[in-house]
């Protein structure tokens, strides 16, 4: 009897254990305790350190990780300072401010113009192809310069002109076309040390990016990034700027005049003072960089060919 008694008192005993261990095992598996299944309470986002102007490289340094609410997390948010490349600022960051995937630079969907404007800085945009656009690789917060290149048709004053100014110097002149110098080509750097706002088209995040072994939806948006022609870029400058791009271009399909030169981000308006260019012409590559002129060769008599009868 006392045997048996024992017995079911063990029993009990393992049964009571048992029950606890399956208690203890479904409040876990529920997530009671551990927090597996809870929705995280805060999210770790960037916020600049300092006042961050237009312009200004967005670098680790000027940001630090914080932890806000989810609701307080922009959607394009970035949670590690190591993601800023020192692209510039499209737009002031003021202290404090979260930074995105766009006010770093990181993204080409911020197409805000009017909102990337200094005060007194106008929006201007010429056309380029893949040549004078630098193969396209030129994108927003880039700071360019931009080359002329022309043909002009030489005038010069009328003998008549020149005795009647000569006899009455308040006479107006005039001109008339050079014979046989049509559409002389002329060269010069018209605007220096410009912001890029926006770029219709860029292969400059292709390049970066692009991976060994892209996804379709990439392999797509490459080959049609490669298949454009021109592209229109928009910078910010002045009224004068724009009177002289709109000079360079006067029709919509003109391409090939203006040429757009990528300068080095570090090159800004305070480091680098504007640099003088002379222009080139033909006289210039003749006199100082040595182009020779091509000889007019006249062949003797007896070697002239025959006319055609």
């Amino acid at each position: 009897m006392k045997r048996s008694n024992r017995l079911v008192i063990l029993v009990g005993v393992l049964l009571a254990v048992l029950a606890f261990v399956g208690i203890v095992v479904v409040l876990n598996g529920a997530g009671g305790g551990n927090g597996n299944n809870e929705q995280p309470t805060t999210v770790a986002v960037l916020v600049a350190t300092r006042d961050i102007q237009i312009g200004d490289p967005v670098t680790p340094d000027v940001a630090e990780v914080k932890q806000v609410d989810p609701a307080d997390a922009v959607q394009t948010r970035l949670g590690d300072p190591s993601l800023l490349t020192g692209r510039p600022a499209p737009v002031p960051i003021p202290e404090g401010a979260q930074i995105t995937k766009e006010l770093a630079g990181l993204t080409d969907t911020f197409n805000d113009v009017a909102s990337q404007l200094e005060p007194g800085e106008k929006a201007i945009a010429f056309q380029v192809d893949r040549v004078t656009g630098l193969d396209f690789l030129v994108q927003r917060g880039d700071r360019i310069d931009i080359v002329l290149s022309q043909n002009v048709t030489p005038v010069q004053q009328t003998a008549e002109s020149v005795d009647q100014v000569q006899a009455n110097p308040s006479a107006p002149p005039r001109y008339e076309v050079v014979t046989g110098l049509n559409n002389v080509r002329t060269v010069k750097t018209i605007i220096q040390d410009r912001r890029v706002l926006y770029v219709s088209a860029t292969r400059a995040r292709t390049v970066q990016t692009g991976t060994a072994t892209p996804s379709p939806g990439q392999q797509n948006q490459q080959q049609a990034t490669q298949q454009i022609d021109s592209v229109i870029i928009v910078f910010a400058g002045t009224d004068q700027d724009a009177e002289l791009i709109k000079f360079a271009q006067q029709d919509l399909g003109e391409v090939g005049q203006l040429t757009a030169v990528l300068r080095r981000v570090q090159d800004t308006d305070e480091a680098v003072a504007p640099e003088v260019t002379s222009g080139i012409t033909l006289k210039q590559l003749i006199e100082e960089y040595g182009v020779l002129v091509p000889d007019i060769i006249v062949l003797p008599p007896e070697e002239s060919p025959s006319p055609a009868p």
